[in-house]
C-alpha cells in the first residue's frame, strides 16, 4: 500500500453520528474491556427528551448546509437499547434519502424474528463474530435472511490469537454457505476501551494471513444499492483515490495520523453516558449531553491531530490531511 496523503469525503457535506448507545452486552469477550458491557449507565429513561435532542442536533447541522447524515449504533449491544428503534425513527424523519444512512453494529445474538420486523430501518449491518460467545448457526441464519437485503452487510471476524483457526473456518463457512457476502477478518486490540494499544501476535503465520485476508468479498445476487453509500475516498502521494477500506488502513499499519489536520467537525460521538463529544477518538470538545437534553452549537472546526494512533473506523471517515496537504481539506 502506498503511502497515504489525505483521506477525502466521498460526498459532498455530511455529517456522522456515532453513537454508542449503551455500555451492556450479553457476551462477555475475554478482550472487551468491562467499559463496553457492565452496564454502567442508564440511559434510556427519557426516551422523548433524546428523541428531541436528536432532532436539535439535525436540524443545526442542516441549518449550517449539511445534507446527508449517517448514524452509526454501537454498544455494548445496541439491540438491546429500550430507545433504538424511536431514535432511528426520528432520525430517518429528518435525514435526506437517498444518500443517508443507518448503520448497526451486532453481535447478532437477537433471534431472525427481530430481524425480521427491523431489518428496514438499517442501510448497514456489520455483524461481529466472537469466537467464545457467538453461535455460529443461529449467526448464520440471520445473515443469510439479509444478505440480499443491505446496502452493506459486513461480517466483522474478531482473529481471537487462541481462537485463529477456528475464525478462519468460520470465514470458510460464511463464503461456502452464502451468495453474498463481506468478510473482515479484523486484528484483536489488547483491549478494547476508549484508549487501547495496537494489537500483536505472536504467532508470525497469523501476522501473515492478515496481510493477504485483511477483506474478502463476493455478490452473487443483485442487490439494488445507493451508489452514493461511501463515506470517504483515500487520495495516495501519486494522486490516485480509491474508497477507504478502513480495516486495510489497520491490518497496512497506516493508522498514524499525528500531526495530520482532522476536520472533526464532520463527526459527533454520543458516549453511554450521552455525552456529545467531538470525534470519537476524545481529542475534540464536549459539546452536550443527548440524555440531559443539552447541545451546544459553537464547536471546533478541526484540529492537529496529537494521537499516536488512530483505532476507530469512524474516525478514519473523518477528512484529514498531512500538514502539507492541509489546505485540501480546509
Amino acid at each position: 500500500m502506498q503511502e497515504i496523503k489525505a483521506i477525502l469525503p466521498a460526498k459532498d457535506k455530511w455529517v456522522s453520528l456515532v453513537w454508542q448507545v449503551n455500555d451492556w452486552c450479553n457476551f462477555r469477550c475475554t478482550y472487551c474491556s468491562e467499559w463496553n458491557w457492565a452496564g454502567r449507565n442508564k440511559n434510556d429513561t427519557d426516551i422523548p427528551l433524546i428523541v428531541d435532542t436528536l432532532e436539535r442536533i439535525m436540524l443545526h447541522y442542516k441549518a449550517k448546509g449539511y445534507k446527508y447524515f449517517k448514524l452509526y449504533l454501537s454498544g455494548g449491544e445496541p439491540t438491546f437499547w429500550k430507545a433504538l428503534i424511536p431514535v432511528v425513527e426520528k432520525f430517518r424523519e429528518h435525514a435526506e434519502w437517498p444518500g443517508s444512512c443507518v448503520g448497526i453494529n451486532t453481535n447478532f445474538s437477537k433471534p431472525l424474528s427481530w430481524w425480521k420486523d427491523h431489518h428496514h430501518l438499517f442501510e448497514d449491518v456489520v455483524a461481529s463474530y466472537h469466537a467464545e460467545w457467538s453461535k455460529d448457526d443461529k449467526y448464520m441464519e440471520v445473515y443469510k435472511f439479509l444478505q440480499d437485503k443491505k446496502n452493506y452487510l459486513c461480517s466483522r471476524i474478531m482473529m481471537h490469537h487462541d481462537h485463529f483457526q477456528q475464525c478462519i473456518d468460520f470465514g470458510d463457512r460464511i463464503k461456502e454457505e452464502c451468495d453474498n457476502y463481506m468478510i473482515e477478518y479484523a486484528p484483536v486490540y489488547d483491549e478494547l476501551r476508549p484508549s487501547t494499544d495496537p494489537y500483536h501476535y505472536d504467532e508470525p503465520w497469523q501476522m501473515e494471513f492478515f496481510q493477504t485476508n485483511s477483506t474478502v468479498q463476493q455478490q452473487s445476487i443483485p442487490i439494488k444499492k445507493d451508489p452514493s453509500y461511501a463515506w470517504a475516498k483515500v487520495q495516495y502521494e501519486d494522486d490516485t483515490v480509491e474508497p477507504i477500506d478502513t480495516n486495510g488502513i489497520i491490518t497496512n499499519g497506516k493508522n498514524f495520523f499525528e500531526g495530520w489536520l482532522c476536520n472533526i467537525h464532520e463527526s459527533l460521538h454520543i458516549h453511554p453516558n450521552g455525552k456529545i463529544q467531538q470525534a470519537s477518538c476524545g481529542v475534540g470538545p464536549v459539546v452536550g449531553n443527548i440524555v440531559q437534553g443539552e447541545f451546544n452549537t459553537t464547536m471546533s472546526e478541526g484540529v492537529w491531530c496529537p494521537k499516536s494512533h488512530c483505532h476507530c473506523a469512524a474516525d478514519f471517515n473523518i477528512s484529514k490531511a498531512r500538514p502539507e496537504y492541509a489546505k485540501q481539506i480546509r
